[in-house]
């Protein structure tokens, strides 16, 4: 028959074993806290080499349009490709690349068409200039029409005197005529009997010695 155990000598070794399990697992669990706490102050690799702010990344995303939504950029699309796009742009400002190299990035995938506004070079130049040299155009369009008006007034007063300077030779024959009628018309009024076929004794006389 084998011995049996006395029950007092279990329960003694149940306490110390929980016991030794209490204290392995407080133990892990500070070094765990540790090392989370160590990674949490250690910076990223990617980070090291350089550091933006959260301005310049908006900046950026605002010069550059989403692919999907019309008249918006990836600064104001609430899609997904947009939400990838803009993780990009701060993906390579840690990488130390600056606004140009983001946007050289994008127009190599996506063409012009992504940017915002047209860059200031080559034929893109036009683009900028075209509007403002066509008011500029428009401005002195419209300076020379009214300097031109201005001396066609003049110059339409002075003409017209040499040109009335022709009809001077029929102007003072109209008026000869003009005075000549008159003086009849005057003679007729102040001898009324002769304009009627009467003569004068005098005048009669005349006429027959004639």
């Amino acid at each position: 028959m084998y011995p049996s155990i006395p029950p007092h000598t279990t329960a003694k070794r149940t306490p110390r074993a929980l016991f030794f399990l209490s204290v392995l697992a407080i133990f892990t669990f500070e070094l765990l806290a540790q090392v989370q706490i160590l990674h949490a102050q250690t910076p990223e690799p990617e980070a090291l080499g350089s550091s933006y702010s959260e301005s310049q990344a908006q900046g950026i995303d605002r010069m550059i349009m989403c692919p999907v939504c019309p008249a918006e950029t990836i600064d104001q699309a609430q899609v997904e490709i947009s939400f990838q796009m803009r993780a990009v742009v701060r993906e390579m400002l840690v990488e130390g690349k600056d606004r140009d190299e983001i946007l050289e990035f994008f127009v190599d995938r996506y063409g012009k068409d992504i940017l915002a506004a047209p860059p200031k070079t080559g034929f893109n130049l036009v683009a900028w200039l075209a509007p403002i040299g066509g008011v500029g155009a428009a401005l002195v369009a419209v300076a020379l029409i009214l300097r031109s008006m201005s001396r066609q007034r003049p110059v339409l007063a002075t003409a017209r005197p040499i040109q009335d300077a022709g009809l001077i030779p029929y102007l003072q024959l109209v008026d000869r005529h003009l005075n000549m009628t008159r003086g009849d018309t005057s003679s007729e009024l102040s001898s009324p009997v002769e304009s009627r076929g009467t003569y004068a004794p005098n005048q009669a006389e005349k006429d027959e010695n004639g």
